[in-house]
């Protein structure tokens, strides 16, 4: 839990959840997301995760007012989103997975372009950031590699002092130790203030392991399974074993449940171990196990 706080107020005295969902749907015909109920708690890290396609991009646009949904609504620190205050709106950090600033743009131009929106910019905090993350301030957006442009926007983020980050799969395509220094970085902004959020989405789930204390998994969606990391690892076991094992009713009881060959392998409630026999192999499930094989079945949870 973070130890040290601000005086400055949050956007509304709503400080339960950071970001809540009300039967939010956005139909794209082939694709719907929604029904969707969800709740991110203030305070913590909260991994986004799912297969691609699963509905985690869209989920964020609807969250910064970028899509607009069918039906549902939604809210960001108390506030609804298509009602959000300029405190709201300040409050809220995003970096997507590309640059959202203009590729000729230099690292320093776009710091001192988007300054202007935002009351509480800092400067200096920019200029330290770009410093830490070694990007050259007369270096182009265009020149920039993947990495560097996740730590642009990161910088542009932080530089406003958000109290909620929205992040769209940041370290996807980056080096492990870039990563790593970027995980560091999201520990030290919860550890500034017990207000801080994030909502991270990735389907890196070593990523989560090391950071989150939270997850929401999404399948084609869909929202099928919530809780902290520690309570959805217990929630779940891998079984494998030989198919000729399998009888109708163990069948019925396996998510997800992968079939090669003469061997198989699926996703079961930690409290259905008994009702598998001696010949399967049960072990503890991971996280992507879980992405995994819920990606494939299962059915809608409460957040």
């Amino acid at each position: 839990m973070n130890t040290s706080a601000d005086s400055r107020p949050l956007a509304t005295e709503f400080v339960t959840a950071a970001i809540r969902t009300t039967g939010l749907v956005r139909d794209f015909g082939r694709f719907q997301l929604g029904p969707l109920d969800l709740s991110v708690p203030v305070g913590y890290v909260t991994g986004l995760v799912g297969a691609n396609g699963a509905g985690k991009t869209t989920l964020l646009k609807l969250l910064l007012g970028l899509q607009t949904p069918h039906s549902g609504s939604m809210a960001l620190l108390g506030a609804r989103v298509d009602e959000l205050d300029t405190v709201a709106r300040e409050d809220t950090g995003v970096v997507f997975d590309a640059p959202f600033v203009l590729p000729d743009w230099t690292v320093r131009k776009a710091g001192r372009a988007i300054a202007p929106f935002y009351s509480r910019w800092d400067t200096d905090l920019f200029g330290a950031l770009i410093e830490r993350f070694h990007l050259p301030a007369k270096a182009t957006v265009k020149s920039l590699s993947r990495g560097e442009g996740t730590k642009l926007m990161l910088a542009l983020a932080l530089a406003h002092q958000p109290r909620l980050l929205l992040l769209d799969e940041p370290t996807s395509g980056l080096d492990p130790a870039t990563r790593r220094d970027l995980l560091d970085l999201f520990a030290e902004f919860m550890a500034a203030d017990e207000t801080h959020t994030i909502l991270f989405s990735t389907h890196i789930t070593s990523d989560l392991e090391r950071i989150a204390d939270h997850v929401r998994v999404l399948s084609n969606g869909r929202l099928v399974e919530a809780g902290t990391v520690d309570e959805v690892l217990e929630r779940y076991a891998v079984v494998r074993g030989p198919r000729r094992v399998l009888s109708a009713e163990s069948r019925a009881l396996i998510r997800g449940i992968h079939e090669r060959a003469d061997v198989f392998d699926g996703l079961i409630a930690a409290t259905d171990t008994s009702a598998f026999g001696p010949d399967v192999v049960i072990d503890p499930a991971t996280l992507d196990d879980i992405v995994v094989h819920l990606s494939t079945t299962g059915q809608e949870v409460p957040a």
